[in-house]
């Protein structure tokens, strides 16, 4: 008797044994197996076609897919209209800068005002007025990225100062849409 025949028949039950709890093992694995495809294609079979008479799972999945593009081209409408609000948010006056004073050293009351009036970019304009004892003047300067156009009062100029302290933005902000770079420089 060789080494391979004396080991068979000494271990032969033993193996036997194995051979069988292997194959019992493999054939529980499929019966889980079978079993877990069974129950997804009923899911499926379900969804398809709804056994309850409502609307199959399929229609509702078109339905709610449909709607989806819906409100994603609802969503694209109103992202444009954000940008345009945006777009006149920063184009609308939006930082005041009021300076009084007393022009005349005869007169009292600092009736006479310097009042800066500017967007998100630094254009507007300057209005001053100079009240005296026979006559009230007004003047109007514009106002371009944070300066005045012309000759300006240091009291103008503080008005300015003070509204820029008050915006949003600076006046070399870069415009981020399309519609900003083809909006008028003036107010």
């Amino acid at each position: 008797m060789t080494g391979f025949e004396s080991f068979f028949s000494s271990a032969g039950p033993y193996l036997w044994i194995l051979t069988l709890l292997l194959l019992a093992g493999l054939g529980f694995m499929l019966w889980r197996v079978n079993k877990h495809a069974n129950q997804m294609y009923r899911l499926l079979d379900n969804f398809v076609r709804d056994t309850r008479g409502g609307e199959s799972g399929l229609e509702e999945l078109i339905n709610r897919i449909k709607r989806i593009e819906r409100d994603a081209s609802m969503l694209d409408v109103i992202q444009t209209a954000m940008r345009e609000l945006e777009l006149r948010q920063n184009r609308s006056y939006q930082s005041v800068g009021l300076v009084r004073f007393n022009p005349f050293t005869d007169m009292g009351g600092d009736q006479s005002f310097a009042l800066a009036i500017i967007d998100s970019f630094g254009n507007g304009f300057v209005m001053s007025s100079l009240h005296g004892r026979t006559a009230t003047r007004i003047y109007a300067k514009t106002v371009k990225r944070g300066q005045a156009v012309g000759t300006i009062s240091s009291e103008e100029q503080a008005s300015i100062d003070q509204a820029m302290r008050n915006q949003q933005l600076t006046p070399d902000f870069p415009p981020t849409s399309k519609a900003m770079l083809s909006a008028p420089e003036d107010n």
